[in-house]
């Protein structure tokens, strides 16, 4: 069976199979006998003329030439591409993510379009090659210079003995505030994204893993900060860190050298042919030694570890396919990148005796032998004075 791909979009499976970005959706197309075209407008024919990893490069005035003033419908780009093919395909695969509309009309049309069953459209993006894994360890050292950002503001940050709040340059430092100088920064290095984020909740806040945070910072709590900026290149950093700006109670070492054993335990089980889920289950169990439990209370309200050890990163913040280290099966292969981030979260004291969130994250990736960590951050300065 002759089978054909076809992309409409400007999304990462376009940036993987073309290597650039586009600002706007844009066809791509790999004909049965692998020749791949893409069709843009003249907003970027010169760009993907000199960038765009494909065989031929088409622009608009190309295709309405060649129409004789028809309507410029993707029915009529692709038909136009095919027909540069000496065979038509039995089959064109297009992703889950395909726009259902188009997909209607094409497939009414005539196309022989079918959805791609795998979850990867790419299934090679699973597993990153050389370059890519340098652009991962790039987009993490991008994120680490925002950490160093927020932990010199929280360093000179002075504690307001009326209420513990905290005060840095004369005003009452809050999350809005370190969120927007950790991400003036990234801006300023070249991010593209920031994907709403970072996170930075404090106290009760930080309890509540994807809470963005709001409000003034106080001392002695906890304060999870989690950052995700897009580099330049396309690629993702991710990384947490849990700190305590003045004093750090009793419980708080308790939590946090939980969840530190936690992630080494679940650092020093990767190599190729592990399964994720039972690394997944080697962390939930080592909580549960230190004396942490997940449960849900009496309103309802989770409590422990309740979200998986580890996601996929790269051309997606949480690259879609394997569920690398989670409830799921998933055979750990060299490639992988994963993100390892146990966690621990209370909303009510009377469950552990504290309140407030602690997660600690790293992105590393699966080696021929074990695994190489892409972070570098440390995890041991967690108390900043």
């Amino acid at each position: 069976m002759k089978i054909a791909r076809l992309l409409y979009e400007n999304g990462p499976d376009w940036r993987y199979a073309t290597g650039v970005a586009i600002s706007d959706p844009a066809l791509w197309y790999r004909s049965a006998n692998g020749v791949t075209h893409i069709v843009v407008s003249e907003l970027e024919i010169t760009l993907m003329r000199k960038q765009a990893k494909v065989d031929k490069v088409h622009a608009f005035g190309e295709m309405r030439a060649a129409l004789k003033g028809s309507l410029l419908t993707l029915e009529a780009m692709l038909r136009y591409v095919m027909g540069q093919e000496k065979s038509a395909p039995d089959v064109i695969e297009v992703p889950a993510s395909f726009p259902a509309g188009l997909f209607g009309k094409l497939t009414a049309a005539g196309l022989p379009l079918k959805v791609a069953e795998r979850a990867l459209f790419f299934e090679e993006r699973a597993c990153k090659t050389a370059d890519e894994i340098k652009k991962l360890k790039a987009a993490q050292a991008l994120n680490e210079q925002a950490f160093g950002r927020a932990f010199g503001i929280l360093s000179a940050a002075k504690i307001r003995k009326a209420d513990n709040v905290l005060m840095w340059q004369g005003a009452v430092l809050t999350s809005e505030i370190l969120r927007g100088e950790m991400n003036g920064l990234l801006a300023r290095l070249g991010a593209e994204e920031f994907h709403h984020g970072p996170v930075v909740a404090c106290g009760a806040q930080g309890a509540m893993p994807h809470a963005r945070g709001t409000g003034p910072l106080k001392a002695h709590e906890f304060i999870v900060i989690d950052c995700f900026p897009k580099h330049p290149n396309g690629y993702w950093g991710d990384l947490t860190r849990t700190v305590v700006k003045g004093k750090a109670s009793a419980w708080h070492g308790k939590v946090y050298n939980a969840v530190l054993a936690a992630q080494s335990t679940a650092l020093k089980m990767l190599k190729p042919g592990v399964n994720g889920k039972d690394v997944n289950m080697a962390v939930f169990a080592e909580l549960e030694r230190h004396g942490f439990t997940t449960g849900v209370d009496g309103k309802g309200t989770p409590y422990g570890m309740f979200h998986g050890t580890g996601h996929g990163v790269g051309l997606e913040l949480h690259d879609p396919g394997p569920r690398t280290i989670s409830i799921v099966d998933c055979t750990l292969k060299p490639g992988m990148v994963t993100s390892v981030e146990p966690g621990l979260y209370y909303s009510d004291k009377r469950t552990t005796g504290g309140v407030g969130g602690c997660r600690i994250e790293d992105v590393v990736v699966i080696t021929e032998t074990g695994y190489k960590n892409l972070t570098t951050l440390s995890k041991r300065d967690w108390v900043i004075k």
